[in-house]
């Protein structure tokens, strides 16, 4: 059984009744076209089911239409939901967002740089499972990368992080502005870097010092169960502020 002949820019220049080069500019929105001109082309390319080729479009505009992302988040708690914004923002213009899962591994992930730069990706986004700072990777010139979630070392790369100091602060700061004088502050295991920046930020309203003491969770030994501590801060009367451990 043979396959239906695919049609071509050629066919649908014929059925219009225009040049293959009008008809391209037609679709792909080029050119100082009459809007009739315009309107005939596509509704040829619809009658005969037309698609464009993406290799000749690559190869026509410099570009593969898609973006590699690089992560450690094999969970995909972090992961999933930037590679669903990348798509949402660079659907628009017909991107499609390749993912690829380092696990860890620098092997890995030098294997899937590799191949991301042999498909001539257009850029690369690098995230990962938790907030923190880790090395650049080297990219080929002219592919752009940008760091989400988590930062590069190079203070030249383009890194897009969340404000934790910003955001602690600005929690506490909102108690202690409705009138709340005992707060609890539960972080998560010491060696997270978003744990350690929440609870080392001084709030705007909090007299000095800060912080009373250290604020973790975390059970002090490997393979023990994580007994989250929670430093509970209060105020005397005359505003000095003490520390005391709970479990």
């Amino acid at each position: 059984m043979t396959r239906p002949r695919t049609a071509t820019i050629r066919d649908v220049a014929a059925l219009a009744g225009v040049s293959v080069g009008t008809a391209s500019k037609a679709l792909n929105g080029r050119g100082s076209l009459r809007a009739d001109t315009v309107a005939r082309v596509k509704q040829a390319a619809e009658q005969l089911d037309f698609h464009p080729n993406p290799a000749a479009r690559s190869l026509h505009a410099g570009r593969t239409f898609t973006v590699g992302m690089i992560t450690t988040d094999t969970i995909g708690r972090f992961s999933i939901p930037l590679l669903i914004g990348a798509e949402d923002t660079l659907g628009a213009g017909e991107m499609s967002v390749l993912l690829c899962d380092a696990r860890d591994d620098p092997i890995r992930e030098q294997h899937h740089l590799k191949v991301l730069l042999s498909r001539r990706v257009d850029g690369i986004i690098v995230t990962g499972r938790r907030a923190g700072t880790r090395t650049p990777i080297t990219a080929a010139p002219g592919v752009p990368v940008v760091y989400a979630f988590l930062a590069s070392a190079a203070p030249t790369d383009c890194s897009v992080v969340p404000d934790e100091e910003g955001g602690a602060r600005l929690a506490v700061d909102h108690l202690l502005t409705v009138g709340r004088r005992r707060v609890a502050v539960v972080t998560g295991p010491e060696h997270h870097h978003s744990a350690r920046v929440r609870a080392g930020r001084r709030p705007t309203a909090w007299p000095a010092p800060w912080p009373p003491r250290r604020c973790t969770a975390s059970g002090a030994r490997r393979g023990a169960a994580r007994q989250p501590a929670c430093w509970r801060l209060r105020a005397s009367t005359s505003t000095r502020w003490s520390a005391e451990a709970t479990r």
